[in-house]
């Protein structure tokens, strides 16, 4: 028989996950990247951004301090700690072998693997660079391809294996990883799983699955044999787990910006808890790409973009007049001194109506 005590409201799950990711109450930045299991990072501001929303001490010049940038939970690149680097690199699991995918000769792999560790350590740090030395090495462009692939390529490689990382920011700058502190991979996968029921809770074994890319019968056996204790509610009939206190219910902030592929969007494959389905294609193109958005009166209803010195807004409804001054407001407090002008442009035409 379901306990009617553990029953959660709607509201009360969306403030619970906007109390976790510190949506309400802003931490240190280093703390951020930590509990929210890293930064996504196809795009390179996107991080700064997430920060901005919700770092205590964010700093337009030294936010990347401490940081680095590689392939983590879901094979997709994010910005980590650099001190729990060996954390998340072994709940990917350190393969046996180098990767054989992209075609090179073993000896000459490892040829271009140590030429290439040689000339980061001596400060030959951005891609373009390290690329030119090897054209001066005699690099084919057969190898080359291979080396420098678009999808990652050896430097993927590298970055699996913990010998590089890329710096965070813009530029495509490589750093070399030191005193990595190896995980048995299910100690680290196991963490991970503690942190996400942590800053992710209320959230559905759906939703970790979707988050973490684990499979759902090896959450459930990690859970299990690292003694992972969480407690649930249900809402309309779904059960919720999470770790530690459940906020108190409180007020949803009238208006919220999110940072592109922001952790909010990304953590939960069912998203009913801030959006209708109906804009889904404004949130998320074909490709995957998740806009920057914002959350206004707990429900997405706009996305943003800044470009230079103006900020664009793009509805996805007709908006109040109070609405827009909503975002106007919040936008320029978040950006303050950094623009100039905020536009709203016509409603995306892209939802079903």
């Amino acid at each position: 028989m379901l306990d009617l005590s553990m029953l959660i409201h709607k509201n009360e799950l969306l403030f619970a996950s906007l109390h976790n990711q510190h949506l309400l109450k802003k931490a240190p930045c280093k703390k951020v990247v930590s509990d929210l299991c890293g930064l996504q990072s196809q795009f390179a501001n996107n991080p700064k951004y997430a920060l901005r929303i919700r770092g205590s001490d964010f700093d337009e010049k030294h936010w990347k301090e401490g940081l680095v940038k590689t392939w983590t939970l879901r094979g997709t690149l994010h910005v980590i700690l650099e001190k729990e680097l060996g954390l998340f690199l072994s709940a990917q699991g350190l393969p046996e072998e180098w990767h054989n995918a992209w075609g090179l000769e073993a000896g000459r792999l490892r040829y271009w693997v140590d030429f290439i560790m040689e000339q980061i350590s001596e400060g030959v740090c951005r891609r373009e660079a390290i690329k030119e030395q090897c054209r001066e090495k005699g690099i084919s462009a057969e190898e080359e391809g291979k080396v420098f692939h678009g999808w990652g390529g050896v430097l993927y490689e590298m970055s699996r294996r913990g010998l590089i990382a890329y710096q965070c920011g813009t530029a495509k700058e490589f750093v070399p990883c030191e005193n990595i502190q190896w995980l048995e991979s299910d100690e680290a996968r196991a963490i991970l799983l503690r942190r996400y029921f942590q800053a992710f809770g209320p959230a559905s074994i759906e939703d970790c699955v979707y988050f973490t890319g684990y499979k759902r019968r090896d959450i459930s056996a990690l859970m299990s044999r690292f003694e992972i204790s969480s407690q649930s509610v249900s809402l309309e009939g779904k059960d919720y787990f999470y770790i530690g206190t459940l906020p108190s219910a409180g007020d949803i902030p009238p208006c919220v910006y999110l940072a592109g592929f922001d952790q909010l969007v990304m953590g939960y494959r069912d998203r009913s808890r801030i959006m209708e389905e109906q804009f889904k294609p404004a949130v998320t193109t074909n490709s995957g790409i998740v806009h920057p958005t914002i959350l206004l009166k707990g429900r997405l209803q706009a996305k943003w973009k800044k470009d230079g010195k103006r900020l664009v807004i793009t509805p996805f409804t007709a908006l109040s007049s109070g609405d827009k001054q909503m975002i106007s407001e919040t936008g320029e407090n978040l950006f303050a001194g950094e623009i100039q002008e905020i536009s709203f442009q016509r409603e995306f035409d892209g939802i079903p109506r």
